[in-house]
C-alpha cells in the first residue's frame, strides 16, 4: 500500500502532497491492526484493575472524599471507553485498508465514526457499581458461602 505525500523512502510524489510515498506492506497492516485489539483488551484490563484498587481503598473510606475520588475513578474510566472507541476505528480502518479503500468501505467509515457509545453502560460494565447506603454507615463487608464452614 502507498500512502502518497507521508513519510521517507523511495518513490515519487503522487496525489499533490508533494512528498516522498510512505510504503507499507499488507503484513505491517496486519500487525498494526493486531496491536491495536490488543491495546483495546490491555486497556479494559488495566481500568478493571484500577477499579479492583480504588474498590479495595473506598472499603476503609467514607464521606465528600470517598465520592469524589469515586467521581473521578469514573471520569477516567469514560475516558477510557471514548479512548477504546476510537481504538475500534482506527483498528478497522487499518484493517480496510491492507487491500485499498473501496469506495464502499469510506461509506462504511463514516458510518461508524456516527454511531454513538452507550459510555455510561460500558462504564458500568468495566466498574464496580457504587452501592450507596442510608448514611455514612459502611456496607457490610460481602459474605462467602464458605463461612458457615
Amino acid at each position: 500500500m502507498t500512502v502518497p505525500g507521508i513519510g521517507a523512502g523511495g518513490g515519487g510524489t503522487r496525489g499533490g502532497g508533494g512528498g516522498p510515498d510512505l510504503h507499507v506492506t499488507s503484513t505491517d497492516l496486519t500487525k498494526l491492526a493486531g496491536d491495536l485489539d490488543d491495546m483495546q483488551d490491555h486497556l479494559d484490563k488495566q481500568v478493571r484493575r484500577m477499579d479492583t484498587i480504588v474498590d479495595r481503598v473506598e472499603a476503609g473510606w467514607r464521606g465528600p472524599a470517598a465520592t469524589a475520588y469515586r467521581e473521578f475513578h469514573r471520569a477516567a474510566t469514560e475516558d477510557a471507553v471514548r479512548i477504546r472507541e476510537v481504538m475500534k476505528l482506527l483498528e478497522q480502518a487499518v484493517r480496510m485498508s491492507r487491500d485499498g479503500f473501496s469506495a464502499n468501505d469510506i461509506d462504511v467509515l463514516e458510518h461508524m465514526r456516527t454511531i454513538q457509545v452507550d459510555v455510561g453502560s460500558e462504564v458500568d460494565k468495566l466498574s464496580t457499581p457504587d452501592v450507596k447506603t442510608a448514611g455514612d454507615t459502611p456496607a457490610p463487608p460481602p459474605r462467602s458461602s464458605l463461612d458457615s464452614f
